[in-house]
């Protein structure tokens, strides 16, 4: 089968959608299919070439906020379409708005993932998010088959458009442990500061962290890990709350990330908006006790595990690390339990499995009769969402 994947920065590359597809579509390589990722030139550090086995193939867009994702996506479609695939796998509404042009210009089916409902994000304007939604109207239309990341997502589409969306979980790595060595360079000791990875932009609430943060009685440090594309009034807001309590290592991969998560107190997701938050899958299989906002997509990522506090109420998250930071065996019972839960539920190798079964239907393929995805997609339209 010939794969090819669109919507994405780049493998590897920073965010959540790039690490979603390194790890599905490695898998796919392994499993004997044939699968390449679109790239823009302005997230690879080299040309074209190879990466865990897929081939990546870089074409060029209009660089922006605004038009960089949908202008990518259309060159890489175009030159997909003159290509024999099988699968053209988008990732994302905004890429997905140019399905119909896909479908027309090439044999390929059509996938579309959504990864979160992304014309409510506060960086767009009232006519970017109008013609994004009306790009998830199209893509709803078009496509040959939707997939959502989480329940609350899939819920959104068939209520709100009328539309049969499958569920596929989002997949997580349980990882080895590190003990605490490279912390050590940020003057951090371990189980002695609180841990946040976002990107820097309002819907991920961090402003709601550090104004809750700097009014606990803690000797305990916050450290915030993650980059910004534009130093706009809001970075610089953050940038201008640091201290030596208040930590911004910048973007942190590797070694120095896993121990981030390892050895923190605790794990604090603030988020206003998520699809479905890898950064929470991360801290759960690092075994963090993880605190975060109750809206619909972190309940979903938490399952039986962690905390939450009311979303975008900094009183909230204040009265819950305070209560957590009192009750230190209830922050360390969450370990076994974490862990439990991911290896249980969140894997990698179940994800691709149920997206494997996806393509070979829509591509007339036989696929095993108790194959997770076809019951997803007989029971999409009545079921009810479980968080």
């Amino acid at each position: 089968m010939k794969i090819a994947m669109l919507g994405v920065k780049a493998v590897p590359a920073i965010g959540g959608i790039a690490r979603y597809v390194e790890e599905l579509g490695s898998r796919l390589v392994e499993r004997g299919h044939e699968v390449t990722v679109y790239c823009r030139p302005h997230y690879m550090d080299e040309g074209n070439g190879q990466y865990r086995g897929m081939r990546r193939v870089v074409t060029r867009g209009l660089r922006g906020k605004h038009l960089d994702a949908l202008t990518h996506t259309l060159t890489a479609g175009l030159h997909a379409a003159r290509h024999d695939y099988d699968i053209l796998h988008v990732h994302g509404c905004g890429p997905g708005a140019l399905a119909p042009l896909l479908r027309v210009a090439g044999r390929a089916k059509i996938i579309l993932t959504i990864h979160g409902l992304d014309w409510q994000r506060k960086k767009w304007g009232k006519a970017a998010s109008w013609l994004m939604y009306q790009g998830a109207l199209m893509s709803a239309r078009r496509a040959h088959r939707i997939v959502a990341v989480g329940e609350h997502i899939r819920q959104f589409y068939c209520e709100q458009l009328g539309t049969t969306v499958a569920v596929v979980p989002t997949g997580i790595n349980l990882p080895q442990l590190p003990g605490p060595q490279q912390i050590r360079q940020l003057g951090l000791e371990s189980g002695k500061y609180l841990f946040c990875a976002a990107r820097f932009v309002p819907e991920k609430g961090l402003h709601h962290l550090v104004d809750a943060f700097r009014r606990l009685d803690t000797d305990k440090k916050l450290v915030i890990a993650g980059d910004w594309a534009y130093e706009d009034a809001y970075v610089k807001r953050l940038l201008a709350s640091r201290n030596e309590r208040i930590l911004f290592p910048g973007y942190l991969t590797g070694r120095l990330l896993a121990e981030l998560y390892t050895h923190c107190h605790i794990y604090v997701q603030p988020s206003l908006l998520e699809g479905l938050s890898i950064a929470v899958l991360e801290a759960l299989s690092h075994g963090c006790c993880v605190l975060a906002s109750d809206i619909p997509a972190n309940l979903e990522a938490l399952g039986p595990c962690g905390y939450t506090f009311t979303s975008d109420d900094p009183n909230s998250l204040h009265e819950k690390l305070e209560w957590l930071l009192a009750h230190p065996k209830e922050v360390a019972d969450q370990f076994q339990q974490a862990r439990l839960y991911v290896a249980q539920e969140r894997n990698w190798d179940k994800t691709t499995d149920e997206y494997e079964a996806l393509y070979q239907e829509v591509l007339g393929e036989p696929v095993p009769a108790d194959s997770a995805i076809q019951e997803r997609g007989r029971t999409a339209a009545a079921k009810q969402p479980t968080i």
